[in-house]
């Protein structure tokens, strides 16, 4: 290949491998964000299921 070829090929190879990397991390984050609801969500579950969650709520109605 001459220089100009190579040049625009790794230069297309970085761009690729950069948009890679944005994609992956998007997902990565999305993951992550439905992970940490998924937790809260478990959280409030065994919080309300709780003695101490039954306590609270009961305080609240008074």
């Amino acid at each position: 290949m001459p220089e100009d070829e190579n040049q625009r090929f790794a230069e297309a190879l970085e761009h690729w491998a950069e948009v890679v990397d944005e994609i992956r991390a998007r997902e990565r984050a999305q993951e992550i964000a439905q992970a940490e609801e998924l937790e809260k969500l478990h959280i409030w579950r065994a919080f309300h299921a709780s003695a101490m969650g039954k306590h609270h709520a009961g305080k609240r109605r008074k």
